[in-house]
């Protein structure tokens, strides 16, 4: 059996269009559970409502404590062989359960990866992945630490309870974002086959109402950095270094990424723009020695080296002259 474990916090208005592609399944034998994570809009009554609606969905509410806090009640009250964690935002093809299920039985595989669409801007589109492999450990982690590939969602993935039992493992409750990854890198490294199949079977509604390349940062956005550096903690411990040096590219990046929003939000936060240039300094040669982006690119990062100030006004300016502003 399959457990899908939806987490859910103040999702009431996506709920129902979530629960009727998850009651659609041409696989049989799952459970559907729906933890109300201290939802404050009426979303709690919005899963017993569902729960009316099949014997297969079970709910469980609890005070709020976050994503993280929500995934691990759904680990301790699983019932399933496997488990998937779907967002209560988004919504999955007839096919996902029994592709994922099939792709793991066919491969003898420790973890099934499909692909997905991304819906943005009320646009969808294909995130495209590699063809279909089937990976050693070394192999699905080097891809993990790569933005460009299949990422480290929770959602796209059907882990086997077996092994999060054996290995102890949960979601980190002191990371507010890139939970997903962290947990992702863990459970791998217990992984001796892992199938990842392009074929998209999950549909991710991004909801966001500014542009993220002008949202101010937030909390939850810095602490993708303690995410990062946890991650580089466990490759360490691997034989294989270059998985450091990729978490570590991923930090420069994402402080690269965060100069706009500080300079187009006026910022006046000096502690933190000087840890984002300290991240580009510290961690410039892990990035340019991944060779995964263009010259156009690295040329926008060394001048963010030289002059973070530069390096906005510049991408402003081709922001501005692409329409993109």
């Amino acid at each position: 059996m399959i457990s899908v474990v939806v987490p859910v916090y103040n999702m009431r208005n996506y709920l129902s269009k979530c629960m009727d592609s998850l009651l659609n399944q041409t696989h049989q034998d799952y459970e559907i559970l729906l933890v109300d994570d201290g939802s404050t809009d009426g979303s709690g009554e919005a899963c017993d409502r569902e729960a009316e609606r099949s014997e297969i969905i079970r709910v469980v509410h609890k005070e709020n404590g976050g994503l993280s806090s929500a995934r691990n009640c759904g680990l301790d009250h699983a019932r399933g062989e496997y488990i998937i964690f779907p967002d209560p935002d988004d919504w999955v093809e007839p096919n996902y359960l029994e592709h994922l299920m099939t792709d793991i039985e066919k491969e003898k595989a420790d973890l099934s990866i499909c692909g997905f669409f991304r819906f943005y801007a009320k646009e969808e589109s294909i995130f495209k992945l590699p063809p279909r492999a089937v990976l050693d450990t070394r192999t699905a982690l080097d891809r993990l630490v790569l933005p460009s590939d299949f990422s480290g969602y929770a959602w796209n993935k059907l882990f086997s309870m077996k092994i999060i039992q054996e290995a102890g493992l949960r979601f980190d409750k002191e990371l507010l974002s890139l939970q997903d990854l962290h947990f992702c890198f863990r459970y791998f490294q217990h992984c001796a086959r892992i199938v990842c199949d392009p074929v998209p079977l999950y549909h991710y509604n991004i909801n966001s109402g500014t542009s993220a390349i002008t949202s101010p940062i937030t909390k939850r956005n810095l602490s993708a950095f303690k995410a990062y550096e946890k991650i580089a903690a466990l490759a360490a411990e691997t034989p294989w270094p270059e998985l450091v040096r990729a978490e570590h590219g991923q930090m420069f990046e994402r402080s690269l990424k965060y100069l706009y929003p500080y300079y187009w939000n006026k910022t006046d936060q000096p502690e933190l723009l000087e840890m984002l240039k300290d991240n580009l300094k510290r961690y410039k040669n892990d990035f340019f020695s991944t060779g995964i982006h263009s010259w156009r690119f690295n040329g926008m990062a060394r001048l963010a080296l030289v002059s973070p100030k530069a390096y906005y006004l510049l991408l402003r300016a081709i922001r501005k002259a692409t329409g993109q502003e």
